[in-house]
C-alpha cells in the first residue's frame, strides 16, 4: 500500500496534532510505502521528518490556505498514492483518493469563551466537508467517537477510535538527568506540574484557584506550555500567589520526559479533552497523576489516576491535598500508571491505522 500522510501540521503552531502526525509517521514508515506531505516553510525543528524512511513531497501551503484545495490533489495524483490521510480537518475536500481523516474533539462548540459564533460556524462546516470527503474517520478515544457520531449524525461504521501511543522517551528517567533539568530550569526538588496551553477549556485559572487553597508550604505549581495572550485570566489568578506559581512556557521535546519525571504530582484539570496525552506521558515517566472527570481524560487514565470534578475547585483542592500528603497513595498511583501505559505503543497505533487504510480502500 502506498499511503500519503499529510504532515504539514508538524510544526509549533499545532503542538498536539503535530506530535500525533509525527509519531504516526515514524511508526508507519517501517510498515508501508509512506509518502509525507511537508511544508518546509513551517517545519518543526524538534520533530524532524527528514530523518524518517519515507518519500517527501514539498507543499509550501498551510492547511488554512485556499491554494491547498488544488495543489495538494495535484501532488497526490503525481505521487500515485493509494490512500490519503489528513490528521487535521482543514484539508483538501476533493482529494481524489480514498481518504481518512483524524478528528479530535468538539471543544470549540461546547466550551464558551474559546471561539466566536462565526468561528464555530466555520468549525462545523469544515468538519462536515472533511467527513464528506473521508471514507473513514479516526478519533483518539471512544467518548470523542460517540460525540462526533451524535453531533454530525455519522454512520457508526465510518468512525473508529484508535488511541495514540507513547514514544520510547516517555519512561522513568535517571535521577541525575532529572536533577540536571531542575538545576537548568531553576526548579525545586518537589513541584506540582501541569502541561498544556492556557486556552479556556484547559481550566488553568480553576486549577490555580484550587491550588491557592493549599497550605503556603505546598510544593509550587509549575505550568508548562505555550501561552496565548488572548487569555489573561490565568496570569490574573496567579498574580496573588507570587513565586508559588512558576510559568515555564513552551518546553523542548527532549526536556519534557525529564520535567514529568521530576514532578511530585502531575495534574490535568481540563473541562474537556479529545484525549489526555499528557496524562499517559506523565504515567509513563513514573509520576502520579490527578485529572478531571472529563471523558477523554478518564479513558486515557484507564483507572490509574486520582479523579476530580473540574467545575468544583474544592474537589481539585481535595485531590491535590490527598496526593501531596499521602506518599502511599502516590506510590500506588505510580504503579497503576506504569501498568496502564504498557499497551500504549505507536506500533499498535500504526497497525490499527493501516487496517483503517485498508478498509478505506475496500
Amino acid at each position: 500500500m502506498r499511503a500519503i500522510l499529510d504532515a504539514r501540521t508538524v510544526n509549533d503552531h499545532y503542538p498536539g496534532i503535530g506530535r500525533y502526525a509525527f509519531e504516526l509517521a515514524r511508526a508507519l514508515a517501517p510498515l508501508t510505502d509512506l509518502v509525507l506531505l511537508i511544508n518546509p516553510l513551517q517545519a518543526s525543528q524538534e520533530l524532524n521528518l527528514r530523518l524518517l524512511n519515507a518519500e517527501r513531497i514539498i507543499v509550501p501551503h498551510t492547511p488554512r490556505s485556499l491554494q491547498q484545495q488544488w495543489v495538494v490533489p495535484a501532488h497526490m495524483r503525481r505521487a500515485r498514492g493509494d490512500v490519503y490521510h489528513s490528521p487535521y480537518y482543514l484539508m483538501p475536500y476533493a482529494p481524489g483518493l480514498p481518504t481518512v481523516v483524524t478528528a479530535y474533539d468538539l471543544i470549540p462548540l461546547l466550551i464558551p469563551g474559546g471561539c466566536s459564533a462565526a468561528q464555530r460556524v466555520v468549525y462545523v462546516l469544515t468538519h462536515q466537508l472533511a467527513f464528506r470527503a473521508a471514507r473513514k474517520i479516526i478519533t483518539l478515544c471512544e467518548s470523542a467517537r460517540q460525540s462526533f457520531i451524535e453531533r454530525f449524525r455519522l454512520p457508526t461504521h465510518k468512525i473508529v477510535a484508535i488511541p495514540p501511543g507513547l514514544g520510547l522517551e516517555f519512561a522513568p528517567r535517571p535521577a541525575e538527568a532529572v536533577a540536571a533539568l531542575r538545576k537548568q530550569r531553576k526548579l525545586p526538588r518537589d513541584y506540582v506540574l501541569t502541561v498544556g496551553s492556557n486556552k479556556p477549556h484547559k481550566n488553568l485559572p480553576g486549577l490555580i484557584r484550587a491550588y491557592a487553597a493549599l497550605p503556603a508550604d505546598a510544593p509550587p505549581l509549575v505550568i508548562a506550555g505555550p501561552e496565548d495572550a488572548r487569555y489573561s485570566e490565568m496570569r490574573a489568578a496567579a498574580a496573588p500567589l507570587g513565586e508559588r506559581v512558576i510559568f515555564l512556557g513552551r518546553v523542548a521535546e527532549a526536556q519534557l520526559p525529564l520535567l514529568y519525571a521530576g514532578a511530585t504530582l502531575f495534574v490535568q484539570p481540563s473541562w474537556m479533552e479529545g484525549y489526555g496525552l499528557p496524562v499517559v506521558e506523565a504515567m509513563a515517566c513514573g509520576t502520579p497523576v490527578a485529572c478531571s472527570e472529563a471523558p477523554g481524560l478518564v479513558e486515557a487514565a484507564g483507572g490509574a489516576a486520582l479523579l476530580f470534578d473540574p467545575f468544583r475547585p474544592d474537589t481539585i483542592t481535595h485531590a491535590l491535598s490527598n496526593a501531596l500528603t499521602d506518599s502511599t497513595l502516590r506510590d500506588d498511583l505510580c504503579a497503576r500508571g506504569l501498568r496502564r501505559v504498557q499497551s500504549l505503543t505507536w506500533a499498535h497505533t500504526a497497525e490499527a491505522t493501516l487496517k483503517v487504510y485498508s478498509q478505506a480502500l475496500a
